[in-house]
């Protein structure tokens, strides 16, 4: 994992303005490699849970629609774990061995693909077959980890923030602060992405998650640790969050934005805000493993969600950012609560809420291996 810490995002970077896409792509078709392209009539995908719109049967609908259009049997797992897990149970085991995981497409966080890409554990993508691509916002071409997107294409962009039942904190909630307010003890959440309850408890702390030091990480977790022996968190969780939530266990907690807006469907009352002290940007990434079965069919499925308009139905359905140029206007083409969406401040952020947000900045891969092993700790049971 050496250098993983030079391959992060700064804040500066993810919410600069946008580079030229024709500048950036271009002689990027096969970063450099000229691999075969492997295809066989069967594409694995794994994502995480509620992430993709389903058919009226309730299966991914389009999963279904690309099955029907490239008359290829896709496996559709929704299975991904928490990015640490997937890192030390699913890549690590096996492409640190030369070994395929099983899977033609994964989901990763963005900090966990920069991880891979720096492992040279990730096919590089047969952009010949991906003219969609095109179509991704320029942000996404300038990452220092993987410029022009050549390894990786963004599924979905999200935010952590607080989420709170104002029936049960009697009160607005603005600030992390609250999170620590002996008067929440035991109903509070926080989620097990360390990158995010780490580095929000730095924010509140003074510190600067996208310039992050090892000292103020262990503050951070200092803080938490003290926080969990106190019974003033009652959980760390996943998207199980919004369970907690709908049956009163958490008054408030860490939440993505758009779980939040999924849950609002049926809970108009929980809120979901971005804390005065700043919140956290991410986003998970469509990636391609070393030694997958088939690179083509991978293609094509990107090539087939990177379509403004099955982009937006998967954004109408999981209310998350949507990497995809035009996928705003599509939203109006839609119809209905697709409408709303268009100018949800969730899914199109304003200036002024970007300014509030971080993108953990990253540390050396040995510092992290330390501080992951600590929040695992803190997390589990």
């Amino acid at each position: 994992m050496s250098g993983m810490g030079d391959y992060r995002l700064s804040r500066r970077t993810f919410i600069a303005g946008a580079l030229a896409s024709s500048v950036a792509l271009a002689g990027c078709a096969s970063a450099g490699r000229s691999e075969k392209v492997s295809s066989t009539g069967r594409l694995r995908i794994l994502s995480w849970t509620d992430y993709i719109d389903s058919d009226e049967q309730g299966s991914p609908g389009t999963v279904s629609r690309f099955g029907q259009s490239s008359r290829l049997e896709v496996v559709y797992s929704d299975a991904y774990p928490s990015n640490t897990d997937a890192y030390s149970t699913i890549f690590a085991p096996n492409l640190g061995y030369g070994h395929g995981v099983g899977w033609d497409v994964v989901v990763p966080t963005y900090w966990l693909a920069s991880r891979l890409v720096a492992r040279d554990w990730l096919e590089p993508l047969p952009l010949e077959l991906v003219p969609n691509h095109v179509n991704l916002e320029p942000t996404f071409l300038t990452m220092p980890w993987d410029r022009g997107a050549r390894f990786q294409m963004p599924w979905q962009a999200g935010l952590t923030g607080i989420a709170y039942n104002p029936a049960l904190t009697k009160r607005e909630t603005r600030s992390l602060a609250d999170l620590f307010d002996p008067a929440f003890r035991g109903r509070v959440g926080m989620v097990t992405e360390m990158c995010e309850t780490v580095a929000l408890t730095m924010a509140l702390q003074g510190a600067d998650p996208s310039r992050p030091t090892r000292a103020a990480a262990e503050l951070a977790l200092e803080k938490l640790e003290a926080a969990k022996r106190d019974y003033q968190i009652k959980e760390f969780t996943g998207n199980e969050f919004r369970d907690r939530l709908r049956d009163g266990t958490f008054a408030l907690c860490l939440a993505w934005s758009g779980d939040i807006v999924q849950l609002q469907r049926d809970r108009p009352d929980i809120r979901f805000v971005i804390p005065d002290e700043g919140g956290m940007q991410w986003f998970d990434t469509m990636v391609i493993p070393r030694h997958a079965a088939n690179t083509a069919g991978a293609a094509r499925w990107m090539n087939f969600v990177y379509e403004p308009a099955n982009a937006a139905r998967i954004t109408a359905a999981v209310q998350y950012i949507s990497p995809v140029i035009g996928v705003r206007d599509e939203l109006r083409k839609l119809g209905g609560d697709a409408v709303q969406l268009a100018d949800s401040p969730i899914l199109f952020p304003d200036d002024e809420t970007r300014q509030r947000l971080y993108t953990w900045g990253g540390l050396p891969a040995d510092v992290e291996d330390d501080l992951d092993a600590r929040f695992t700790t803190l997390t589990a049971g």
